[in-house]
Parts: C-alpha cells; sequence; structure tokens
C-alpha cells in the first residue's frame, strides 16, 4: 500500500496555477518600493521613532503582564473588566519602570 496518495487533477492544477502572472509581479514589486519608502528613516523624524519605540515597549508589557498566571491569580473571583484594568496598570508601571533612568 502506498504511503502517498495521487494529487487528484484539479488538486495538481491548483499547484500550477501558484505561479504569479508578470502583472501580479509588478504589482507586489511597486508595493514592495512604496513600504520600503514609507519604512525609510526619511520619512520618519526622530520624534516618530521615539514614539514608535514607546508603542512597541507598551504592547510587549502588556502581552506580558496580560499572560502572567500571577496577575490572573490576583484576580479570582473578579470579572474581566477588573482583570484588564490590573493588567494595564502593571504594563504602565513596567513601562514606567523600563523607561526610568
Amino acid at each position: 500500500m502506498p504511503l502517498m496518495k495521487k494529487l487528484s487533477t484539479a488538486v495538481a492544477e491548483s499547484l500550477k496555477q501558484d505561479i504569479p502572472t508578470p502583472a501580479q509581479t509588478a504589482h507586489v514589486e511597486s508595493v514592495k518600493k512604496a513600504v520600503s519608502k514609507a519604512a525609510s528613516s526619511d520619512m520618519m523624524s526622530k520624534a516618530d521613532w521615539a514614539a514608535k519605540d514607546v508603542r512597541i515597549s507598551r504592547q510587549g508589557l502588556f502581552q506580558a503582564a496580560l499572560q502572567s498566571t500571577g496577575l490572573l491569580q490576583l484576580n479570582t473571583g473578579n470579572t474581566l473588566e477588573d482583570y484588564l484594568k490590573l493588567v494595564e496598570q502593571t504594563a504602565e508601571r513596567g513601562l514606567q519602570f523600563v523607561n526610568r533612568q
């Protein structure tokens, strides 16, 4: 008994169709150029980069606090809203700590 079944003709045809057309390739290249231009340092000021760094730090701290089993245990018997407030307070406190000099 063979380990692999033979591909149906519909599946085989769909695999052949994964090759991009020249128009699709040109569109992808134009999007790549637009994205690289938008993400270049010439377009963003130092304040923009600083704000982006703060957003990334805040997101990381919020995610870490949200996944914390210790905070979840502290919230036993409370509502989801209470838990999210606790997570937000923890993330803000962590952000203050990280940005402290």
